[in-house]
């Protein structure tokens, strides 16, 4: 998972570097977010399927350590607050995104909570079902509550 995170991660790094020219801090933001979010998307994803993975002879996280499946995809989701609160704060986005991505994210890191404490197929396919709405709304939020680029301000200012 870990592995599969950083790769995952890597998209938007090599997307915003050949978008702007440079590796600014939206590049980190973007690969924060997907880095995060991939935890409690796949842990729960993999919950479900422990005893296909046993029987495969997988040695997945749900299987072989249960108790730190269920906290990293709760720590991760409560990772997605922070990054979406740094956003402002770096300049990537408004604070319109910080406060309207904390809705998606409380109530993701809620869903990671109560994976945490009753792991079961109910409570892992909720948190699962959600992390697939969770990163689009994301992405759209960040999009609509997005800063302008230091190219685009110089741009508005010369044609003022």
């Amino acid at each position: 998972t870990w592995v599969g995170s950083v790769v995952g991660a890597m998209p938007p790094l090599i997307g915003w570097t050949a978008a702007t020219g440079t590796l600014d801090p939206g590049a980190f933001i973007l690969a924060g977010i997907l880095f995060s979010w991939q935890f409690p998307h796949f842990n729960s994803l993999s919950w479900n399927l422990r005893p296909d993975y046993s029987r495969a002879g997988y040695r997945m996280m749900s299987v072989t350590h249960p108790d730190l499946c269920r906290r990293v995809a709760l720590r991760h989701s409560l990772a997605c607050i922070g990054i979406c609160t740094m956003a402002p704060v770096l300049g990537v986005t408004s604070w319109v995104f910080a406060a309207d991505s904390l809705v998606l994210n409380l109530y993701f890191s809620f869903l990671a909570y109560r994976f945490y404490k009753n792991a079961d197929s109910n409570s892992s396919r909720k948190l699962f079902q959600f992390s697939l709405i969770h990163l689009p709304m994301l992405m759209i939020l960040m999009w609509v509550s997005k800063s302008a680029l230091k190219d685009e301000k110089t741009n508005k200012k010369a044609l003022l």
